[in-house]
């Protein structure tokens, strides 16, 4: 998120997306709309039940109901290993997008 500041203080709007059962070790959604909104930055925050396909597919699909024209995300939370067998969102957001994301490791 904080590599994203400048971008996010130009956005008509920000919501952030979890999705049930995807979220690892780390701030909520609703811990980051509180740290956005010290920097002067109103964020919705939503929380999606997955797709059969997975969290890379909700959140896909979520982003173009909403008409976004970017999406941030962190990537590669989980270990290489679980990567590796199960795939995971970071995957399948960098083989799937049409729209520009921006992600920090």
């Amino acid at each position: 998120m904080a590599d994203a500041m400048p971008l996010l203080r130009l956005a008509e709007r920000v919501t952030i997306c979890t999705v049930e059962g995807a979220t690892v070790a780390g701030p909520t959604g609703e811990q980051m709309a509180r740290a956005l909104k010290l920097n002067g930055i109103v964020a919705e925050t939503i929380t999606l039940k997955p797709a059969k396909r997975g969290a890379g597919e909700t959140i896909l699909t979520k982003a173009g109901e909403l008409g976004c024209d970017l999406i941030i995300k962190g990537a590669y939370t989980q270990s290489r290993l679980r990567q590796m067998i199960f795939g995971g969102t970071t995957r399948h957001i960098l083989a799937n997008a049409k729209l520009p994301v921006l992600m920090a490791h």
